[in-house]
């Protein structure tokens, strides 16, 4: 298990990965990935797991990771203007050329994004896995995609278009607590079907900064009995 915390203010960024145990037995890599990068009072943070069939999903999750930050970075330098769906093709663009590779297909991987920008949260989610944003009562949650991947709008891959990306946005207020929960199928199959906001409030009202990287790993260590896939999340705890 890799595990990161950063306090930042009032906020709490805590990001962990760990390598299922299918993919320890057969001696496979981490298809998983996250990161954030923090700039002042804003901050990005993504997750990505890499398509299980792909024969290079573990980069093609990495370079997700590594594309949203590098558009964060325009964004924050006044290079990209923020328009949501401008935002969507310019990771796409970045991503590809990233890969550099004609098989872009043998890459294919989901993502979750939360970008703070002034005063609201920008969400992007493509493929499966989970994003909820809390806030005392009010909350937003990315649409389950749990499509065939024969489809092709599940994930980034060769054909995907910024209109295959859910966005939304969810205003702040500074005086609120709020909490921002991403990760991979590898996490939210561990989580009791209908439960997940539950899960998520629990953390945002009952769970101390102090003790957020803590309780997020032992209930990674806990669901590996009922998750034998990748498990990655990201959380953001602002008190």
């Amino acid at each position: 298990m890799i595990s990161k915390e950063q306090k930042e203010g009032r906020c709490t960024f805590v990001t962990i990965t760990d390598t299922g145990v299918n993919h320890r037995i057969d001696d496979i890599p981490n298809q998983d990935s996250v990161g954030f990068k923090i700039n002042s009072d804003s901050f990005v943070m993504a997750v990505s797991d890499g398509v299980g069939t792909c024969k290079k999903s573990e980069i093609g999750s990495k370079n997700a990771v590594t594309a949203v930050i590098s558009i964060f970075d325009e964004i924050i330098s006044g290079v990209l203007s923020i328009n949501n769906y401008d935002v969507a093709e310019r990771i796409i663009y970045e991503w590809m050329k990233l890969i550099d590779d004609e098989s872009i297909d043998d890459y294919c991987a989901t993502l979750k994004v939360v970008m703070k920008l002034n005063d609201k949260l920008l969400l992007m989610s493509i493929g499966d896995g989970m994003l909820i944003v809390s806030s005392d009562g009010m909350y937003i949650t990315a649409p389950d995609n749990t499509s065939l991947f024969a489809n092709q709008t599940d994930c980034l891959n060769s054909k995907v278009k910024a209109s295959d990306f859910w966005i939304d946005e969810f205003l702040l207020d500074t005086n609120v607590p709020y909490i921002v929960f991403i990760c991979t199928d590898g996490v939210s199959n561990g989580i009791q079907e209908n439960q997940e906001l539950e899960f998520v409030n629990e953390l945002e009202k009952n769970t101390k900064s102090s003790l957020l990287k803590d309780e997020l790993e032992g209930f990674v260590i806990n669901i590996s009995e009922y998750s034998r896939d990748d498990r990655t999340l990201g959380v953001i705890k602002y008190e």
